[in-house]
């Protein structure tokens, strides 16, 4: 096994991501055997008043989550009016009014203060900090994304919170456009990608094919070590999904869950975080209402079953070894007992020659 795949088990480098969580919520999702949450934490929600700071909710939050033997991974996020201004920006044709980024020394200082007082206050749950949430897109850094502004500000950010907290877990930038954005290519020459524990990135257009998936993670990581600051450069997914729509039902969500997670672990990304948890709504002409496990009334996806038996088989394993015979393809997961290989047809049918998957020096022992 090369040791640039996922040494953790797979349990332990998978999430779920979603806002107002509730304790049941909470005890399902660590019940089905996911170790990471990731939820936005509010700069403009959390102070109010510059230099006054009340963290309780997302206090309380994290504590529940700790408490279920899974961490919070809380995406520091997004401008606050106490300093920095709104501006307006045109979204699938109406216009919106969003705060702005902190770009100015005064705005990156007080987002930079605010990121230390919630390392320092959290320090006990065990937290992971994203610094934002997709930086590449308008919407999220308005009026228009700027590389160099994000890299001073994550920068920044970062050290202050490694300041408050010597042990801290930081990401970013968690970009939406990581197969070919110029703003990924942009920021691998900044100092801010030294800091960070992890790279992040959103990776919607994994395929579910090993190769491609192989090649398209492999390109990423060359590009970033492109830019000469990080030369082995870690990955996070922290955030994945496909939404059940127009000719993607729940069995084809499912059949992406699967093979794009076991595609990122061999690719040794991690963790690897799974939106949504629920279903935000049931408009069927809004995609974002429908990327969740579960429907709006709590009733299970096919993917929420199978993610539950992925988790169920190997959760105690880590990636050993591809498994790709003619017209099969997937992965050997290894444990203290023994190995589980998990194969589907490349497209359509194949047949399944199971001693031809056993590597060598091993045996079958069932199917």
């Amino acid at each position: 096994r090369s040791e640039s795949h996922v040494a953790a088990p797979v349990r332990e480098v998978v999430g779920i991501a979603g806002n107002n969580l509730t304790p049941a919520d909470l005890d399902r999702a660590a019940g089905l055997g996911l170790h990471v949450v990731r939820s936005d934490f509010s700069w403009a929600s959390t102070e109010r008043k510059a230099g006054t700071y009340d963290f309780g909710t997302y206090l309380e939050f994290a504590r529940q989550v700790h408490a279920r033997g899974m961490r919070p991974l809380f995406i520091l996020d997004y401008g606050n009016p106490v300093h920095t201004p709104f501006t307006k920006i045109q979204w699938r044709g109406r216009d919106e009014r969003r705060t702005s980024p902190p770009v100015a020394p005064d705005q990156i200082k007080a987002y930079s203060a605010w990121a230390a007082a919630a390392a320092k206050a959290f320090a006990a749950y065990d937290p992971i900090w994203e610094v934002w949430n997709e930086p590449d897109h308008p919407r999220f850094w308005p009026p228009k994304p700027d590389a160099a502004a994000y890299g001073r500000m994550a920068l920044a950010a970062c050290q202050a919170i490694r300041a408050a907290d010597r042990s801290a877990e930081v990401y970013g930038p968690a970009a939406s456009k990581w197969v070919d954005g110029a703003f990924l290519t942009a920021l691998a020459g900044s100092k801010a990608v030294t800091c960070f524990s992890r790279i992040s990135v959103h990776p919607y257009q994994m395929t579910g094919d090993a190769s491609r998936d192989a090649a398209l993670w492999d390109g990423l990581r060359r590009r970033i070590a492109a830019g000469g600051q990080v030369k082995a450069p870690r990955i996070a997914n922290s955030e994945w999904g496909r939404p059940v729509v127009g000719r993607v039902d729940g069995q084809a969500q499912a059949r992406y869950l699967v093979r794009t997670l076991v595609s990122a672990l061999a690719a040794g990304v991690a963790p690897n975080v799974w939106y949504s948890w629920k279903d935000a709504g049931t408009d069927p002409g809004n995609d974002q209402h429908h990327f969740g496990l579960l429907r709006p009334n709590g009733t299970p996806k096919p993917s929420y079953f199978a993610l539950q038996t992925l988790l169920k088989e190997l959760g105690a394993m880590r990636y050993a070894c591809p498994a790709q015979r003619a017209g099969v393809e997937g992965a050997i997961f290894s444990g203290a007992d023994g190995a589980k290989a998990l194969v589907w047809a490349k497209a359509g049918a194949a047949l399944l020659e199971p001693a031809k998957l056993v590597p060598s020096g091993w045996k079958l022992a069932g199917l």
